[in-house]
């Protein structure tokens, strides 16, 4: 080879200083079981305007809740279990950072957090929810239910915002019962034909292998090119 071409010297030497960054998953879990929602929520909030919302309480509550804190974003929280919000909250950092909390009853308020115990639709009813940049559903896994919180939740979501739903892509059958995937997939299948959003599920490998559909919302007045 001849002498080096300068412009691609210097374009190898900018992009190609690599690090090995602490990646936001757990250490103990890596890409399985949430960690691709640490990861994708992570990409979405640092150029995606809006807060968070999640159905369904649980190991995901960490991953947001920690997304929450470092990009200062509202979040809500709903599970229709209130052990399921009381019990994380004796637990500083599993949802909220220990600070003051305060309840009318079945909604916690405490910092940036607002924990909704009671069904979703109730959640949408009585809450003035601000608008949501990245939301999670893994509530009730009923395909008619899963999909009143989905339908409910479009319209708080931002242009170019995204739902997260779990459960999409059962491994086999045996996973199509209400206490495993049950019917969400029908959801997944009618939002892959469904013109307001674009879809792609990711089948295994994250979110405990049962699938995790990562559905982004087109804006309502767009161009050609934006379809």
């Amino acid at each position: 080879m001849s002498e080096q071409h300068k412009g691609s010297l210097e374009t190898y030497e900018y992009i190609a200083k690599w690090i090995a960054p602490d990646f936001f998953f757990s250490k103990n879990d890596v890409w399985h079981r949430f960690g691709m929602l640490g990861v994708f929520g992570d990409f979405v909030l640092s150029c995606t305007p809006g807060n968070i919302l999640e159905i369904g309480t649980g190991e995901s509550s960490i991953y947001l809740s920690h997304l929450a804190r470092k990009y200062n974003r509202a979040i809500y929280h709903c599970d229709i279990a209130p052990s399921k919000i009381i019990n994380p909250l004796t637990v500083a950092g599993y949802m909220t950072p220990a600070e003051e909390r305060f309840t009318d009853r079945k909604v916690y308020y405490t910092g940036r957090s607002t924990l909704f115990m009671g069904p979703s639709d109730d959640m949408f009813k009585e809450l003035n929810i601000l608008p949501i940049a990245l939301g999670f559903i893994d509530g009730d896994h009923i395909y008619e239910q899963v999909k009143k919180d989905f339908e409910n939740l479009v319209p708080l979501v931002v242009d170019n915002g995204y739902i997260l739903l779990h459960d999409t892509y059962p491994p086999d059958e045996s996973y199509v019962d209400e206490n495993r995937c049950g019917t969400v997939y029908k959801l997944r299948q009618e939002i892959e034909k469904d013109p307001r959003f674009d879809c792609i599920t990711l089948s295994r490998g994250c979110a405990m292998g049962v699938g995790l559909t990562i559905v982004r919302k087109k804006p309502a007045v767009r161009e050609y090119f934006n379809e």
